[in-house]
């Protein structure tokens, strides 16, 4: 038996969980849907933020081809009306349980329905990045762990520039 402590910080895995999906989700969508002048290779750079436009941060290094940027801005387009109705069920969903005492009798109905929603925005990206990766080449496929690589130790490198003097020097007793 879980305890109600145990049971509300897995309730708010799950939230921040599929917040952090339609977060995802939605930057993608607006990112993908844009106009042409962002996809275009003119040393532009996508200024959002989030997984969804990492991931897009990522395509746009690929050198997409003309041809394959409009399959790609197609197929978030088709996706694009069940990220949004998705989207307004996780967030009504969302409401509801936040509000609700885990001791209510339809909180357990709430908290099923915020794990299938979570579940659904995982296959919903999981499908769109699969079309996607069909539409890349094999070379363009193996690019993206080298550019994820890079953008990661450039983060860090960012990160560990930025923290705080005061905890490299310590005071001597």
């Amino acid at each position: 038996m879980h305890t109600p402590s145990q049971a509300m910080n897995r309730t708010r895995a799950i939230v921040i969980a599929a917040l952090a999906a339609a977060g995802l989700a939605g930057v993608a969508v607006h990112a993908a849907t844009t106009s042409d002048s962002t996809t275009q290779n003119s040393g532009q750079h996508w200024h959002h933020h989030g997984r969804g436009a990492h991931f897009m941060h990522v395509l746009k290094q690929l050198n997409l081809t003309p041809e394959q940027q409009t399959q790609i801005k197609s197929i978030f387009a088709s996706a694009k009306s069940q990220f949004k109705e998705l989207g307004q069920s996780i967030r009504s969903n969302h409401e509801a349980l936040e509000t609700s005492a885990p001791t209510d009798a339809g909180y357990p109905a709430l908290l099923a329905t915020e794990k299938a929603n979570a579940a659904k925005r995982i296959e919903q990206m999981s499908a769109v990045k699969t079309q996607i990766y069909a539409v890349l080449t094999s070379a363009q496929i193996k690019q993206i762990p080298t550019i994820i690589a890079a953008d990661k130790a450039k983060w860090q490198q960012s990160h560990q520039n930025s923290a705080p003097a005061a905890t490299a020097s310590t005071p001597s007793s």
